[in-house]
Parts: C-alpha cells; sequence; structure tokens
C-alpha cells in the first residue's frame, strides 16, 4: 500500500517543479523580450509564400530537437514570428500581446489564466506549434465535441500554411480515421475522448499479453501486430483549454471503459421491489440522508424493516446485497432529480453536468445507480454496464511529458494545480481595463420573489433596448424563469444544455439589442458574445446571476461574459434563503438574509460569507479528489477496476 506521506512527497515535487516554471515565468523582462523579438521576426516574415513558412518550420524543428529546454527564448520567438504571420495570412487577424503571453506560458508547461474574451482559442496556436516541432504529436483538449471541430476547422489552415498536419477524434470515426488522426501533427478532441482512447491502447496491450506465443507471432508476421491496432503514439504534450474544467472539476470522476449489454437488468424486477420499499421508508427513523456526500445510511430500524423480505433478501438475481438496492432507491428519490442532475429523452437517462449544465448522452452513473433512476422515472431499466478499464484524470495527464492550457478561471486552483499536475498559474494582464460593474446583491424573502424581481429587471432593462443573459444553477431554474418571463410577454432564447452549434449561435447574438437570453450558468462557454454599438451606448450586457455556484470560479466565469475587452457591462447576483448553497452548506447565510434589511454594510458582510461559503464547498471538492488520486496510487493498475465511483465517465 502506497502511504499517504509518499504522495505528499510527490506533490511537493511537483510544487517545486511548478516554482521552478514559476520564476522563469516571472523573471524581469523575459516575455516581453520574446514578444517584442517574435514581432520583429514577423514583419521579416511578412508576405512569405507558404514554401517559406514551411521551410522556416523545418529549420524550427531541426532546433527545438537540438534542445532539451521547449522554454528556449530564441525558439520561442522564431516561433512566435511564424504563428503571427500564418494566422495575419489565413484569418486576416493580429494576435494582440495577450495572446502572445499566454501563448509563451502555455509553451513552458504552465496555464495561463486569460479573463473572458481575450482570445484563448488563438492563444492556443503558439503552444501547438512550439510542442509539435519534436515530432512526436500534440494534443489539444477540449471540454465538448462541438468546441473541439469549431478549432479544429478555423486552425488547421493556419498550421497547414506553417506545413503541419491536422486531425480531429469523432464519436463517427472508424479506428482506422482514429489512427489517422493521432498520426496528425496536432490533433483535436474532447479532455475524455483522449483518455478513453488511452484505455482502450491499455486493453490491446493486455490482450496481446495473454495470448500463447505462437499466436503472437502469427499474428505478426501477418501484419496484425498489436502496435498495428493502438490509436495513439506515446503521449508527448497536451494543451487543455478551460484547463480547470478538464483537470479539475472533471477530475471528480473516473474515465470507465465499459461495455454495454442489451435488453433489460436480469434484476430489473430487484429495483422495482426496492423503489416501492424505499417509499415505505421514514426520514431521520429509518434512513439518514448527508446533502454534502450525497449518501443515505440506513438506520437499524430500517436495516431490519429492509430484511423482513427474505425472498428479495435471497433472490438468485442479486448483484448486491438487497439493502443496498434500497439505498439505491432511497438517493434517486432524494438525492437526484430531474431537470437538475438528469434529464428524460427518448425513454432515456442522460446526465447533466453539475458545473456546467449541459447534457452528455453518453454519461452514466455506475453501481446501479442508473438503474435505480431508471427505475424511479419508470423507464426500461438497461443492465448496468461492465467495466473493462479505468484511469482517473490525474493519473492520465500525468502521463504527459509537457502539460498546459487556458482558462478565465483558475485563481483559487492554483495549489491544486501545483501539488497534483505540477503546473504553476499565471495571470494574463488585461489587454484593455475592465469596464463590468457589480451592481449591489438583490437579497429575496422565497425563490418565488427572486424569480418575479429578475423578471421586473430584464423587462425594465428590455424596455430599454439592453441585452440581458440570465445564467440559472440547472434547467428546472431556467424553465421556471423561462415561463415567468413568457408569461409577461417578453421574448426570449432558452439554452437546453447541450453545447453544439446552435447554442454558440444563440450566445453569439445575446449581445444583441433588447435580446434577452436564459442559459445554465456556463452554456456556451467559449464562444464570443458580440455587443452590438447600440447595447455598449447603453451600457452593455447585463448579466444575472439567479443562484450561486457552490465554485465561486463558475460565478467569475459567468459574470465575465458581460465587459468583454473594455466593452461596458454590469451583474448582478440574487439571493434567497433557499438557494442551494445555502440551505445544504451554509444554513447561517439563509438566517441572515431572512433577517436582513437590505441597506448598509450588511451586504458586505454578506459577500464575504458567501465567498467563505464558496471556499469551504471548494476545500471539500478538492479533498475529495485528493483521496481518489491516493486510491489511484494504490492500485496502478488499469484493467478490471473492482471499484467503479459514482458519477463516473462511462463509454
Amino acid at each position: 500500500m502506497i502511504a499517504w506521506s509518499s504522495l505528499f512527497r510527490d506533490a511537493a515535487d511537483r510544487s517545486a517543479a511548478a516554482s521552478k516554471t514559476q520564476h522563469k515565468l516571472n523573471q524581469d523582462g523575459w516575455i516581453t523580450q520574446i514578444i517584442q523579438q517574435s514581432q520583429r521576426i514577423a514583419i521579416a516574415l511578412r508576405h512569405c509564400q507558404p514554401a517559406a513558412l514551411q521551410a522556416h518550420t523545418e529549420r524550427l524543428c531541426l532546433l527545438a530537437r537540438q534542445q532539451s529546454d521547449v522554454a528556449d527564448a530564441k525558439l520561442l520567438s522564431l516561433a512566435a514570428g511564424a504563428v503571427i504571420e500564418s494566422v495575419r495570412q489565413t484569418l486576416g487577424l493580429r494576435l494582440f500581446e495577450a495572446q502572445l503571453h499566454a501563448g509563451i506560458v502555455i509553451s513552458c508547461g504552465a496555464v495561463a489564466e486569460m479573463q473572458t474574451g481575450e482570445g484563448k482559442t488563438l492563444a492556443g496556436v503558439l503552444p501547438a506549434y512550439v510542442q509539435s516541432l519534436h515530432g512526436r504529436g500534440v494534443h489539444v483538449a477540449t471540454t465538448n465535441a462541438y468546441l473541439a471541430g469549431r478549432d479544429f476547422q478555423q486552425l488547421s489552415p493556419v498550421f497547414s500554411r506553417l506545413g503541419l498536419t491536422t486531425g480531429l477524434l469523432t464519436n463517427e470515426a472508424t479506428t482506422e480515421q482514429t489512427q489517422a488522426a493521432y498520426r496528425a501533427d496536432i490533433t483535436y478532441g474532447t479532455g475524455h475522448a483522449f483518455g478513453f482512447d488511452f484505455l482502450r491502447d491499455q486493453l490491446t496491450f493486455s490482450q496481446t499479453e495473454s495470448q500463447q506465443i505462437g499466436t503472437a507471432s502469427y499474428d505478426r508476421i501477418c501484419g496484425n501486430a498489436p502496435e498495428a491496432r493502438l490509436r495513439q503514439r506515446p503521449l508527448h504534450a497536451a494543451i487543455v483549454d478551460e484547463i480547470d474544467h478538464v483537470l479539475i472539476d472533471d477530475a471528480a470522476s473516473p474515465l470507465i471503459l465499459s461495455a454495454s449489454s442489451q435488453g433489460d437488468a436480469a434484476d430489473a424486477e430487484i429495483h422495482i421491489q426496492a423503489r416501492i420499499l424505499a417509499k415505505q421508508l421514514v426520514c431521520e427513523a429509518d434512513y439518514h440522508i448527508n446533502h454534502s456526500h450525497r449518501s443515505i445510511e440506513l438506520t437499524d430500524r430500517g436495516l431490519g424493516t429492509v430484511y423482513e423480505n427474505d425472498l428479495l433478501a435471497a433472490h438468485c438475481q442479486l448483484r448486491r446485497p438487497w439493502h443496498e438496492y434500497v439505498v439505491l432507491a432511497l438517493r434517486a428519490e432524494h438525492l437526484f432529480h430531474r431537470d437538475v442532475h438528469y434529464v428524460v429523452k427518448d425513454q432515456e437517462v442522460q446526465i447533466v453536468d453539475e458545473s456546467t449544465g449541459r447534457i452528455f448522452a453518453d454519461r452514466s452513473w455506475s453501481d446501479g445507480l442508473h438503474q435505480a433512476v431508471l427505475a424511479a422515472e419508470n423507464l426500461p431499466i438497461t443492465p448496468e454496464n461492465s467495466s473493462l478499464a479505468k484511469i482517473t484524470r490525474q493519473r492520465f495527464y500525468r502521463h504527459y511529458k509537457t502539460l498546459g492550457g487556458m482558462t478565465g478561471t483558475a485563481r483559487g486552483c492554483e495549489k491544486e494545480f501545483r501539488s497534483v499536475y505540477g503546473l504553476a498559474v499565471c495571470q494574463i494582464p488585461l489587454r484593455m481595463p475592465s469596464r463590468r460593474r457589480l451592481e449591489p446583491m438583490q437579497l429575496c424573502q422565497s425563490v418565488q420573489a427572486k424569480f418575479e424581481l429578475i423578471a421586473d429587471e430584464t423587462e425594465t432593462l428590455h424596455r430599454c433596448g439592453r441585452a440581458v443573459l440570465i445564467g440559472t444553477l440547472n434547467i428546472a431554474q431556467s424553465q421556471t424563469i423561462a415561463s415567468e418571463l413568457r408569461r409577461r410577454g417578453l421574448p426570449f432564447q432558452l439554452l437546453n444544455g447541450v453545447q453544439d452549434a446552435e447554442e454558440a449561435a444563440i450566445i453569439a447574438r445575446a449581445g444583441q439589442p433588447a435580446a434577452i437570453t436564459v442559459a445554465t450558468n456556463l452554456a456556451g462557454r467559449g464562444t464570443d458574445i458580440k455587443l452590438d454599438p447600440a447595447v455598449s451606448e447603453l451600457g452593455g450586457l447585463h448579466v444575472i446571476v439567479a443562484e450561486h455556484h457552490a465554485l465561486a470560479r463558475v460565478d467569475r466565469q459567468l459574470i465575465g461574459r458581460c465587459a468583454r475587452c473594455g466593452d461596458p457591462g454590469s451583474a448582478r447576483f440574487y439571493l434567497s434563503p433557499d438557494d442551494q448553497l445555502f440551505r445544504q452548506s451554509a444554513p447561517w447565510i439563509a438566517r441572515a438574509i431572512k433577517r436582513s434589511d437590505k441597506h448598509g454594510d450588511f451586504h458586505c458582510s454578506l459577500a464575504k460569507q458567501v465567498t467563505r461559503a464558496q471556499a469551504e464547498m471548494q476545500s471539500k471538492a478538492t479533498s475529495i479528489r485528493w483521496q481518489m488520486l491516493h486510491m489511484d496510487r494504490e492500485n496502478e493498475s488499469l484493467l478490471d477496476p473492482s471499484d467503479n465511483l459514482s458519477g463516473c465517465w462511462q463509454m
């Protein structure tokens, strides 16, 4: 067993590596000199034909392979100069110093925190180019397939002009097409897609090792060697967009490669009977609910009641003890709610990501929880997936020799980035001073009063021609607010949490005159909201935060949708005693809101209390991820896992 002390030593080593990178990046004038030199090189390369730019890349490849330090000032300057000119020729855009600054930070294997709207997509071009010079392949990971496809389409011409090839991972691709995508110099895909392909390759190796020597040799002679069936090359470099979401928020769930079965589950009737019994149990007398850990524990009385049914307790189709089915039914009833944690579509339960509000059709809960939710919704109960291989995101991304990325919300995660991934975090200065106004928070005595006040403010601004974006905590909340707006005859756009081209188009239009957009907190993340000049003159986009998220980073991301790149804008938070954060984790805030006079210094004090509550939630989430990392280090095996965790990604 690996002791905690070993984990702490590993964390100390990674933190030391991050500090070394931070020191290099903080050297006086180091980055500024690179930017200035790269701009001079870009002028020298002005109007170069593609052949000349490709020859430049070939020379840089030789230079990169002669050096052990990727973060060499000369190499970065020459690379940045070529990138500036290629972007100018293909996209007709000029890279800003903030984008070059971020690109240099990421190239050095660190996290660049860029404010929303500062151009993170183009900031990723330089590090992808620099890392590709080694000829080992670069993986650019995004939060979803839409963003991966969008960036691939937009940036492929930039890399092609520099003599580099690009590939895209898609769900519809064959194995041969996936292999071709990985053979490209730069490969775009979702963060979890790279992890699942890694697991598939590990299964290929495992199956080869189990073959008899003669069979394995025969396969090689026939050209069917395991190496030919692998998807990926050895992991070299990864650049992660929205890196806090991919490496931290999503890291609470491991990636599990599963084999699914068709038809009805053999224990479907047991789930149904467990639900019937669960409805008869009494809270506190028969079971206790822990909302913080999303768990339920039966009392002695409850356990006795459950095992009064001898037939079910000894049923031949049990996959787990009978009382665990009842606990699953109770969790499905009390802790997992429709249009909050999942939606029902096409007779299927599709999980909603709680950090983003997005719906994932290919995600499922493990250990029977998904089947319990299906039973709660009176849907056909499908069999549980059988796990073939698993890996935590922490362990997978630490396989890369070089790792870096960008986000607008790294603040608050610096320690975890340093100790888990060895990543320093650098804040990129704003290109233009912020003109965002944070309006006084609005306190409401009930949820219904809150929705009415939100509609009041929205209606007032709409009549003036202002654009309004209402960010909600979940889909159910979005629908409730939409109903109130509809009752008042206000036109609006409602986003349902599925990130695609249509959603991106709706978010892009959120800055038009009198536009009203209702969406879950991070819907359309990664899409620029273009502000109409008329709206700008009226004060810009106004963002309404219907409810604080448990993570302060998500709130910052939401209000960051307004006042981008020097534009005007404003934001306001709405609070009520029944808000989820206060009800489950900070009841003292709920009591304070009920007693408040809504004036004076109370708002400042309350804001500090909200920050404290969110910090505690962040700390709890960090602790859970540390526990996962500890267990992962104890069990280095990837194949045939036995400790599936609730809420994991499965394919």
